[in-house]
C-alpha cells in the first residue's frame, strides 16, 4: 500500500469517526433524550389515568360522603347554628364526662364563600375523660375541627386536668340547602 492510499484510507477514517460523531451528537443522543422524557410523560399520564378511574370508581362512595357532610351542615340561621354546635357539644361532654367552666362562641367569615363558628372553651376532667370527649368530637358527623388545645394538671397528682380548646364548626354555603 502506497503512502496516498494510506493517506486517504486515514482521512476516510477519521471522516467516518466525525460523521459518527455528529450523528451521535445531533441525531442519537437527543433521540434518546427525547425518549426517556416520552417515556417519562407517559408514566406520568398512566398514573393520572391510574387516579381518575379510581377516582370514578369510588364515585358513588364520594358522593355520598358529600351529601353526608352536607346533610351535617350547620342550619343558615345563626340562632339555629349555635343551638345545634351547643348540642353536639353538651353530648360530646356528657358521654366524655367532662364539665365547661366557660365556652365562647365567634363567627368567622370566610371569602371562599364559608363561615365557621369558632368556639374556646375550658373544661375539666381526668385524662380518660377529656381523650374521650376529643375523640368524640373526631368521630362526630358534624363538621368540626379541633383546631388546637392545652391541657394543664389542677392537682398535685395531676388527677384532675384541665383542657383549653379551640375548635371551629363548618358551615357552607350550598345552594339550594338554605344557606
Amino acid at each position: 500500500m502506497t503512502e496516498s492510499q494510506r493517506l486517504t484510507y486515514l482521512k476516510i477514517g477519521a471522516a467516518g469517526v466525525i460523521g459518527l460523531l455528529l450523528l451521535d451528537s445531533f441525531v442519537i443522543s437527543p433521540a434518546i433524550a427525547s425518549w426517556g422524557a416520552q417515556t417519562e410523560r407517559i408514566d406520568a399520564l398512566r398514573q393520572k389515568v391510574q387516579r381518575g378511574q379510581q377516582m370514578i370508581d369510588r364515585q358513588e362512595a364520594i358522593r355520598a360522603h358529600w351529601t353526608k357532610m352536607v346533610d351535617a351542615n350547620l342550619p343558615a340561621e345563626v340562632s339555629a347554628a349555635e343551638s345545634a354546635s351547643i348540642q353536639a357539644i353538651d353530648r360530646w361532654a356528657k358521654i366524655g364526662g367532662i364539665s365547661f367552666t366557660s365556652r365562647t362562641p365567634q363567627w368567622q367569615d370566610h371569602d371562599e364563600g364559608y363561615q365557621t363558628l369558632e368556639w374556646r372553651a375550658s373544661a375539666t376532667g381526668t385524662q380518660a375523660q377529656l381523650c374521650r370527649f376529643i375523640y368524640e368530637m373526631e368521630t362526630d358527623s358534624m363538621p368540626v375541627s379541633l383546631d388546637e388545645f392545652e391541657i394543664t394538671t389542677r392537682d398535685d397528682r395531676g388527677a384532675i386536668l384541665t383542657m383549653t380548646a379551640r375548635f371551629s364548626f363548618l358551615r357552607m354555603n350550598i345552594p339550594g340547602k338554605g344557606t
